[in-house]
């Protein structure tokens, strides 16, 4: 199938940057920056999200929560995108 299962889409890159965003509200864009250097990431890449989920894992604790909120976002996609292709 190719379309979103459920009209979903998987989590981006993008998506980590507005939950850090979110989190950290005026040092958002100084510690997104940070993240980006730290993962070698421009914020960009298509398929660097799970670069940056290591990174966030590592980060301080708020970062960290983003991370496992986000990673939770990719698996519920992930089941649900196997479970619309069998339907």
């Amino acid at each position: 199938m190719t379309s979103a299962p459920y009209g979903l889409s998987r989590p981006t890159l993008d998506d980590a940057r507005a939950a850090v965003l979110r989190v950290h509200a005026g040092d958002g864009a100084r510690i997104w920056n940070d993240l980006l250097r730290t993962a070698g990431l421009t914020g960009n890449e298509p398929a660097g999200l799970d670069r940056m989920l290591a990174v966030m894992h590592d980060a301080d604790p708020s970062t960290r929560l983003c991370a496992v909120a986000v990673k939770i976002r990719v698996t519920a996609y992930t089941q649900l995108a196997a479970a619309h292709s069998i339907l």
